[in-house]
């Protein structure tokens, strides 16, 4: 029998062949660390293919091959496998959208496992023996990748983590097959290259919205994200000084290095969400310039700004701001940045284009008031639930810890937020920070 899965029951399985935290942690993050190292893109298939058949607690058959999508011939071709015999090669070395097992995982873009040889199986070698198959596509929101297809043991129930590694396993090698192919279009000056840190910026995401990994957080932020984000944000940095390159070039590099800073912004933020919400974290309070705060933000964010044509305005009181302003408050200029951006960014993503957002900032000794308006209402369903965690409605890729942050380090920074919202005036989040007792001249 032959299954697509989307998820199983959390029922499923049993304990002996269940992969613990640790597990999974250590392949993901072998898996990124090979995608950092001066690989081909063919010497890194073959080390993941490797990897990923060898791992003893893995419910996985020394057996497997990796496909990738060659758009010229329309079709998956192999590019690494291990214990594949040459019958089985040759016969499964093109594979089109559909066929077998493998192209129809590449064309429903769904994990398929199969139970034996069916009538799905159109392409059988000689001496084809009964066995399983477990068929992962590989894939972004707009292309197929490729396949990566393992033999699974017999007898094993495959549980929703089962499932949940696959898909990560997915992830983490379309973000790395991306980035190989972006590498090779550097070097001819031709590079598009948004795709590889924006998919490194979604599986943080993922991770952190994954509640059950949150023990892990920590290790990971500080070893296992930080060092190859790093990389990536200074291999960025180094190629755009080279004065020869051409605008397609330089805009993508650009796009690399701001969301290369992002995620480095977000992992750092991760590990101090966790701190926040273990009691664990020191606070270290200084006068911080919300003017000089938000201005960095709306820096990061003016593409998409002008994108969504949502017209920002900024006040001091009753005056709109002016150059020199300042406003200073009692906080952390990491966290201050953090909770203003993730306002700022939801107000912007709520509003229909033409509406005009509105921020005012109000000294109100012994407090600095910030107010963040919008014209859209937020959804009656989650009004009550706003600050909650992982609330979110109407967002693609919302993981609903946007507004939860910004709570927290809003009373971290010993002070307090709130959100009040109707149909008729609309949404104003209100911040109250502490105001310091000597302003810096």
């Amino acid at each position: 029998m032959t299954q697509t899965i989307e998820r199983a029951s959390a029922s499923e399985g049993s304990s002996e062949t269940t992969m613990t935290v640790q597990q999974i942690n250590v392949i993901i993050n072998r898996l990124l660390q090979l995608s950092l190292e001066p690989l081909s893109l063919s010497e890194y298939l073959d080390e993941v293919i490797y990897l990923l058949t060898a791992a003893p607690w893995l419910p996985i058959q020394n057996k497997g091959a990796i496909f990738l999508w060659d758009e010229q011939a329309g079709c998956l071709q192999v590019m690494a496998h291990v214990n594949l015999s040459p019958d089985h090669l040759a016969l499964c070395q093109n594979i089109d959208l559909g066929q077998c097992l493998c192209g129809l995982a590449a064309r429903s873009r769904k994990i398929i496992i199969s139970d034996g040889v069916d009538q799905q199986h159109q392409l059988r070698p000689l001496g084809l023996e009964e066995h399983r198959d477990c068929c992962i596509p590989l894939y972004t929101e707009d292309r197929i990748l490729g396949v990566l297809h393992l033999y699974p043991i017999p007898d094993h129930v495959f549980n929703e983590q089962d499932l949940t590694f696959f898909r990560a396993i997915s992830s983490t090698l379309a973000s790395a097959i991306i980035r190989f192919g972006q590498e090779e279009a550097l070097k001819s000056a031709k590079a598009k290259a948004e795709e590889d840190a924006r998919r490194l910026i979604l599986q943080h995401e993922e991770l952190l919205a994954a509640d059950r990994l949150r023990a892990s957080v920590e290790h990971i932020t500080r070893h296992d994200l930080k060092t190859p984000l790093a990389g990536i944000v200074s291999f960025a940095d180094m190629l755009l000084e080279q004065p020869d390159l051409d605008d397609t070039t330089r805009k993508g590099l650009a796009i690399i290095l701001e969301s290369g800073y992002r995620a480095l912004h977000m992992v750092n933020l991760s590990l101090y969400l966790f701190q926040m919400e273990q009691g664990t974290y020191q606070l270290n309070q200084e006068p911080i310039d919300m003017v000089s705060v938000i201005n960095k933000i709306l820096r990061e964010l003016a593409q998409q700004i002008e994108r969504a044509r949502t017209p920002i305005k900024i006040f001091l009181q009753d005056h709109p701001l002016e150059k020199g302003n300042r406003f200073f408050f009692l906080g952390e200029e990491l966290l201050a940045y953090s909770m203003m951006a993730n306002l700022i960014k939801n107000a912007v993503e709520a509003s229909k284009p033409g509406q005009t957002i509105t921020i005012r900032m109000l000294p109100t000794p012994p407090w600095a008031r910030i107010e963040i308006h919008n014209v859209q209402p937020v959804d009656p369903r989650i009004r009550d639930r706003f600050f909650e965690k992982f609330v979110t409605s109407g967002k693609k890729f919302g993981t609903g810890l946007g507004t939860y942050s910004a709570k927290l380090i809003a009373e971290t920074l010993k002070g307090s937020i709130t959100m009040v919202s109707s149909e008729t005036e609309g949404t104003t989040l209100t911040i109250v920070l502490p105001i310091p007792g000597s302003i810096p001249a």
